[in-house]
């Protein structure tokens, strides 16, 4: 395998390539090119619309970059917006099935009839003749037929030459042009030209290396940045593998464990809801109510490893856990950071030698309506709340409160 390795580098991937349809990874960047004034507006329309930061992440994004993992009629796709270094979503695709994945919220959408997709175009889109476009078996295709080439645009993209070609707009309301550079040099097979992502990726002329969109009001551009052929794992275990807690970033559980928090916040001197959490690297969740048994204090202490305020007080929290743990058990909650081996990094930095767990949006959202931090919430052992709010300045007061003062 070694020596073959060697050989396709010396005589070309191309070549190597050229025996069967691609299979392996490909890395593409997208370039939003945003209209300042209508991209506010478009922004500004999502929120009156009541949609939430998460939701509009997307369109707030300048880039976004996309790993491909392709087999046969196949593909997973990791999402990363900006710079960031953790995967947004996944999305995964085997003919007319799709599943997208999102990784803060901890939800799995499938798409896998007419029925479900109808039901999507109903919630999100003001588009009278909807209906018109969704035919499954036409929807989600590229007519390419109408690919007409562009003889005087040429481009050399890692190695690979490529010719452009102009296709009729997606949006023609937007009056926009979509420009591809496809190269014959890694051949497409039929069953490459899925429905949904890979129908962006492959033409029958071969694989697209980049493509341009530009309009009034903005546009994108897409250009293939890494390409790593060969073989790879099957991909629909790999999907099926994943279950909420196996993934850092699905170990905050809320949509599965915690939809009874949905639309409630904490009030003063409630007896708090049962709810669940996962512990730091732990694929196991641990249920509120059975921290009942041991009859003592819990302090609910939140925060993020990117608040410097959080981190500054932690040698205090570390210290009052010390002094009290007779009566008392601190439970931090991290809130924004779904990186277990990242957060245990802060854990061990400032020796946060007590209970570590994630919260997620929805016990974000119940627990802490404000998204202040650092903030704290301190419950009996009757799951009554007793104090909450900022810790700093305030141990003084928790500790009266814990003493029966």
């Amino acid at each position: 395998m070694r020596t073959l390795a060697i050989v396709c580098i010396m005589v070309g991937l191309s070549h190597c390539l050229s025996a069967q349809a691609f299979e392996g990874i490909l890395e593409y960047t997208v370039i939003f090119k945003h209209d300042p004034e209508y991209h506010k507006k478009t922004l500004e329309g999502f929120k009156n619309l009541g949609w939430s930061e998460e939701t509009i992440k997307p369109f707030r994004a300048d880039s976004l970059r996309l790993r491909y993992y392709i087999k046969g009629d196949s593909v997973w796709t990791e999402n990363y917006y900006n710079n960031e270094t953790t995967i947004s979503n996944i999305d995964f695709q085997a003919g007319f099935q799709a599943e997208v994945i999102n990784l803060a919220e901890g939800s799995r959408l499938v798409l896998g009839k007419t029925k479900e997709i109808e039901d999507l175009f109903e919630k999100y889109t003001d588009d009278p003749n909807w209906r018109d476009k969704i035919k499954v078996s036409s929807w989600f295709k590229k007519d390419y037929s109408k690919l007409q080439r562009l003889p005087k645009l040429k481009e050399n993209i890692l190695g690979y030459k490529c010719m452009a070609y102009e296709l009729p707009s997606s949006y023609p309301e937007l009056g926009g042009t979509d420009l591809y550079w496809l190269t014959e040099e890694i051949p497409y097979a039929k069953e490459q030209v899925l429905p949904y992502h890979l129908n962006t990726l492959f033409a029958p002329q071969g694989m697209i290396l980049r493509t341009l969109y530009t309009s009034p009001k903005g546009g994108t551009e897409r250009i293939l940045r890494r390409i790593i052929p060969g073989p790879i794992a099957p991909i629909l275990p790999r999907l099926r593998s994943l279950d909420f807690g196996t993934l850092d970033s699905l170990q905050y559980a809320d949509e599965r464990l915690n939809q009874h928090l949905q639309g409630k916040v904490l009030e003063q001197n409630p007896i708090v809801p049962d709810f669940s959490f996962y512990p730091i690297q732990s694929k196991t969740p641990i249920n509120l109510y059975s921290k009942k048994d041991q009859g003592k204090f819990l302090l609910l202490d939140l925060w993020g490893t990117w608040c410097g305020p959080c981190l500054r007080e932690m040698p205090k929290v570390r210290a009052f856990q010390e002094e009290h743990a007779a009566v008392l058990e601190v439970i931090s909650l991290n809130r924004g950071d779904n990186r277990a081996e990242h957060v245990e990094g802060f854990i061990k930095k400032y020796n946060m030698n007590w209970s570590q767990a994630y919260a997620g949006n929805l016990l974000n959202a119940f627990l802490n309506p404000k998204k202040s931090v650092p903030y704290a919430v301190l419950l009996d052992s009757e799951m009554k709340v007793r104090w909450t709010g900022n810790p700093a300045g305030n141990w003084e007061k928790i500790e009266e409160i814990i003493r029966g003062n």
